[in-house]
């Protein structure tokens, strides 16, 4: 089952990543992060792409299911966030 993303335009990285953390916290997982995700800078034109596993809160153990992100920067300055777990 894929889950799309509800609100695709943000102002900033991190607000564009947050929005996919926060949906994926309420489903019941926590996203297994790199350190470097945060720092990394999206140029303008530019697609970036983040495929991260999950693991399941209940339990702590790793999900089978992944986070994927798709995080477009506009002309604009604006990020246009594409996201499903699978």
């Amino acid at each position: 089952m894929r889950t799309f993303s509800s609100n695709t335009y943000l102002e900033s990285q991190s607000a564009a990543l947050n929005e996919a953390y926060t949906n994926a916290q309420s489903k019941g997982y926590t996203v297994n992060e790199p350190n470097n995700i945060w720092t990394e800078h999206v140029h303008y034109g530019t697609t970036v792409q983040y495929n991260l596993p999950l693991i399941k809160t209940s339990t702590g153990n790793p999900a089978r299911k992944w986070l994927h992100i798709n995080l477009y920067r506009m002309d604009s300055g604006k990020y246009e966030l594409t996201y499903y777990f699978n």
